[in-house]
């Protein structure tokens, strides 16, 4: 018989979690309190417990209230691959537990970051992520690049002069979250509020990691990579507009490669990509990687339904219209909206 409980103790939570093949970083008892220190979203985290009390079950669930993306459930905002937890039994009670509150609480949809394999539920492939195979050995994976793009533009960089370092220094995320503002304007889309990246490093700890691309004293790029398990996820990059010709993406990355491989890491994650972005998916086809199809869960299922993303904003608002916006301007407009996108 297995119950739903709303409380757990971290212990018994991150216990739990290790023995789950399938657990992600976004699971974890951190990124909860990161997500609730961030954003104005109600949480409502469910476990499953069996007969002798111990943890079967987990479903992290967040209520994001928004005209511009639905009045939802989700499971969870700001991560690309986060599903339920446990054995059948277990998640089949987690997900009567969900529609249950969202009935209740007269939230339209529930989105589950994962197949649930449920009836009601539609399953949506709009989005897909890259991942690469690591080794102890740099150079067996240093072979799998493209050479002719991503191991051309990594010796072109070296001999450029660029060099890269990581840093937990509140100046140097500053200075990524300025670098951050500037290619997203660039892109006309939102920004991260700097209280996203300013509570990433305060709450998450040694599971995330900030890499600097830099030239003589001037950092021109950089990114954040996040670690749990035998996984590393590449989470945000930016570079400075006029600095791309020094390659600073392609720097931090293989940088990044390179100490996941020394640590034993067994993936590296790109990360989540719209399959509207040809120009990023062959970006990342280059480092070798396998390409994964995202699956999201939505309730109640529809052919006429699609999971909320960025584009379908962004054409309605004008990506120019964000691009000639005034940075301080940009930057309070993106405190507003980003929440939404979760």
């Amino acid at each position: 018989m297995v119950e739903i409980v709303r409380h757990i103790t971290d212990e018994e939570w991150r216990h739990f979690l290790e023995g789950c093949s399938d657990a992600t970083i976004y699971h974890t008892p951190e990124w909860k309190t990161f997500l609730e220190k961030t954003f104005d979203y109600d949480s409502h985290y469910l476990f499953a417990t069996d007969d002798s009390g111990s943890l079967v079950g987990l479903l992290p669930l967040f209520h994001v209230k928004s005209r511009l993306t639905g009045n939802r459930l989700c499971s969870v905002p700001f991560s690309h691959e986060c599903g339920c937890l446990g054995d059948l039994s277990a998640r089949s009670a987690l997900i009567d537990e969900a529609i249950g509150i969202s009935k209740q609480n007269h939230i339209d949809k529930i989105e589950i970051r994962n197949p649930v394999g449920r009836e009601g539920f539609q399953e949506v492939n709009a989005f897909c992520t890259h991942v690469l195979d690591l080794s102890e050995d740099p150079e067996y994976v240093w072979k799998k690049l493209d050479k002719g793009s991503v191991r051309w533009a990594i010796k072109k960089s070296e001999n450029l002069g660029v060099t890269v370092t990581t840093s937990t220094h509140i100046e140097d995320l500053k200075e990524f979250y300025e670098l951050n503002c500037a290619t997203k304007q660039q892109l006309g889309v939102p920004c991260h509020p700097w209280k996203f990246f300013e509570n990433l490093f305060s709450v998450m700890g040694d599971y995330v990691q900030l890499y600097l691309s830099g030239t003589g004293n001037r950092v021109i790029g950089g990114g954040i990579i996040e670690h749990y398990k035998n996984r590393v996820l590449y989470g945000y990059g930016a570079a400075e507009p006029g600095s791309l010709h020094f390659h600073p993406y392609h720097a931090f990355i293989w940088k990044s490669i390179e100490d996941a491989c020394g640590q034993g890491q067994m993936f590296y994650d790109f990360g989540r990509t719209s399959y509207e972005n040809t120009g990023l998916i062959q970006f990342k086809k280059k480092w070798g990687t396998s390409e994964k199809k995202l699956y999201y869960s939505v309730f109640p299922g529809s052919s006429k339904q699609s999971l909320p993303d960025r584009k379908s904003f962004m054409y309605q608002l004008g990506g120019s219209v964000i691009r000639r916006m005034p940075m301080t301007v940009y930057t309070k407009f993106s405190d507003v909206v980003f929440p939404h996108f979760g």
